[in-house]
């Protein structure tokens, strides 16, 4: 078995100063006309400034709280938490933040209240890990009806900006056909999810789609509804998915990431799927750990995947240089030279992800894979990546 991962990536600072500013909405605000303010409000507030950017106000109200931090998902930074500090308007009970962001800015976000006598929840954590547990249990904006959920399943608020790509296909449609998912125990037991286009044949071969950390996919952010909508939309054809759940924490860190990962998807799972669904070609779908995976399965076996679909992926872990390396060769001596295709993606906000995602896409351009480079406005966030996962599928097999 290959040694474990590094559970821990390093805590660089972020390399620019948050970009905050005042406010002009709140500035403006007297105690008497908070009330007025907040009724009816959707937040985050969101004004004009200059060509491409605009200034988001985030509220919170509280009369008992002490202090209140922003949790945005890669605005803030880890070693510099004050930054992200809400400021009460004097006399009132409204704590506010403005930050001047490009317009096509989306990520989740979170409130986490120090209430007086109490301690902080964010200087309670002991250590790096408990830190970001506790940084992840934040509460949503009651304000913004625009939601999903992190890795954890708690529910955060997302703000859009005004020109964030579009995510047509997140939403179930009334009256839409669907697809058949159902639960088995995968190869060693662990929960595997199958996924079945609507309309199809059983027997016939279709495309299968691996998407990694499957409980996520199945659960808090659908991959089922989004591949139905793109079925439906005539963007995608008709593909199969298979899902597999990471297997619990500790497990998803000793295997994703690692060669035992790929040797996972490749030895166990892919037979166990073409045991029960016929199979034509395969991509695989991941993100953060799962984004690293799905790489180095598609780097080290070329003979069995076409296409890999990676947000964000790990690269603090392994550049992958001696994959991509010894990749041509691979390919050349299987027969599958130039014929992989990769959609890498990562946030324009994870200062420690761009640059080696920058060198990666370019060496493995060098190699004679056919990448699609994509660059979002967010962080290390299901908030792009729930949409991110249709634009890489289409990217690879769209029509």
């Amino acid at each position: 078995m290959a040694a474990g991962p590094l559970r821990r990536p390093p805590k660089v600072p972020r390399p620019e100063p948050v970009p905050r500013v005042r406010g002009a909405t709140v500035e403006r605000l007297r105690p008497d006309d908070v009330d007025a303010f907040w009724s009816g409000k959707t937040l985050p507030l969101v004004e004009p400034d200059g060509p491409g950017t605009v200034v988001v106000t985030f509220c919170w109200r509280d009369p008992d709280a002490e202090q209140v931090l922003l949790f945005a998902n890669r605005l803030t930074d880890e070693t510099r938490l004050g930054d992200t500090l809400l400021e009460r308007l004097p006399g009132t009970d409204l704590w506010h933040a403005s930050y001047r962001m490009d317009s096509d800015w989306r990520a989740s976000y979170s409130f986490l209240v120090q209430r007086t006598g109490e301690q902080a929840p964010w200087l309670a954590a002991g250590d790096q890990v408990a830190l970001r547990a506790a940084l992840d249990r934040g509460r949503p904006d009651p304000r913004n009806g625009a939601t999903c959920r992190n890795r954890a399943g708690v529910l955060q608020s997302v703000v859009s900006l005004p020109d964030a790509p579009p995510q047509p296909w997140l939403l179930p449609r009334p009256d839409l056909a669907r697809g058949a998912v159902t639960e088995h125990s995968g190869p060693d037991g662990r929960p595997t999810w199958l996924y079945e286009p609507p309309g199809v044949d059983p027997g016939q071969p279709l495309p299968l789609v691996v998407a990694l950390d499957g409980e996520v996919w199945v659960g808090t952010q659908s991959l089922p509804t989004t591949l139905d909508n793109l079925l439906a939309d005539g963007a995608l054809g008709p593909v199969r998915a298979v899902l597999p759940s990471s297997g619990g924490r500790d497990a998803r860190w000793a295997e994703l990431g690692t060669d035992d990962g790929a040797g996972y998807v490749v030895d166990r799972l892919l037979p166990w799927v073409e045991q029960r669904r016929a199979v034509d070609r395969v991509a695989v779908a991941g993100q953060s750990l799962g984004g690293l995976t799905a790489l180095r399965v598609g780097l080290l076996h070329p003979e069995r995947i076409e296409a890999v679909v990676s947000h964000s992926a790990s690269l603090w872990q392994d550049d992958l240089g001696a994959l991509v390396d010894g990749f041509a060769e691979r390919a050349d001596r299987m027969g599958r030279a130039g014929e992989l295709r990769v959609h890498l993606a990562h946030g324009r906000q994870e200062w420690v992800l761009a640059g080696p995602h920058q060198v990666l896409a370019e060496r493995l351009r060098s190699a004679g894979v056919a990448v699609d480079a994509a660059e979002h406005n967010g962080g290390h966030d299901y908030a792009w990546w729930r949409g991110g996962i249709a634009d890489g599928l289409r990217s690879v097999w769209g029509r």
